[in-house]
């Protein structure tokens, strides 16, 4: 097999399966932050004066990931527009954040996995979680770009050529024409912004625990709930009918 359609293979698979891949770096993160408690020398940070402020630097770029995400989906309107005869017809998006950087969301993903892998402290699990990432992200783009070009065509190819395709270039930027969608993204993100907190609330309390501390910092549970709540009430309708679905799958 030639190694192009070997990596297409790859991708595609990737795009199906590939899901799971970041939440096992993060449970292999996990169990490193735990043995960090218990071995602290020769991490980063771990036991100085500005720990604290490390693990909140941390959240700061996992919650920048997310600002990403939210401001990308928030001005994205429908993947379909009505022409002249009220027909839908396929239309990509080519402004706002999509017209710095070919895969925002991705781009979102990316900085959201690496904010919770740097605060293990590990140095060299941060450097293969990197490297790791950046290969499954670039098979996951190869995969999605094949799809938006047999949706797109030359038009998607044209914009592909000119905007990079994680790096973004903010000279590039061109203001949306879309009114920010609040609705849209309580419906998409503020589960992802909830998981965000609860990990690091996990994280913390795990430390606590170790150490035998108990100033646990339950801002963090208390806004994950919040946010939980909220992602429920916006999303009530679906989860009701994936309920129905699956109890009709059991019988």
């Amino acid at each position: 097999m030639a190694l192009q359609e070997e990596f297409e293979k790859q991708s595609l698979w990737l795009l199906k399966y590939g899901k799971a891949f970041p939440y096992i770096m993060l449970m292999v993160g996990y169990l490193l932050l735990i043995k960090s408690e218990k071995y602290p020398s020769g991490l980063i940070l771990r036991q100085s004066p500005y720990e604290k402020l490390y693990e909140a630097l941390c959240l700061g770029l996992s919650l920048s990931g997310c600002l990403l995400r939210i401001i990308t989906m928030g001005y994205t309107p429908k993947a379909s527009v009505p022409d002249q005869k009220g027909v839908f017809t396929p239309h990509h998006y080519t402004f706002g954040a999509y017209s710095i950087v070919c895969h925002p969301l991705y781009l979102g993903n990316f900085i959201i996995w690496l904010g919770m892998i740097i605060i293990t402290g590990t140095f060299w699990f941060i450097i293969s979680f990197a490297l790791l990432y950046f290969i499954y992200l670039e098979r996951i783009m190869m995969a999605k770009e094949k799809q938006l070009k047999l949706k797109f065509g030359f038009k998607y190819s044209r914009w592909a050529d000119n905007v990079p395709a994680i790096l973004p270039n903010v000279w590039l930027y061109k203001k949306p024409h879309s009114t920010f969608n609040w609705k849209k993204v309580s419906q998409r993100e503020t589960g992802r912004l909830c998981t965000t907190f609860f990990i690091y609330f996990v994280f913390e309390i795990s430390c606590q625990v170790i150490e035998r501390k108990n100033n646990y910092n339950f801002i963090l549970l208390m806004i994950s709930a919040v946010l939980g709540i909220i992602y429920t009430v916006t999303n009530f309708s679906f989860i009701t009918s994936f309920i129905r679905r699956l109890i009709v799958k059991m019988r």
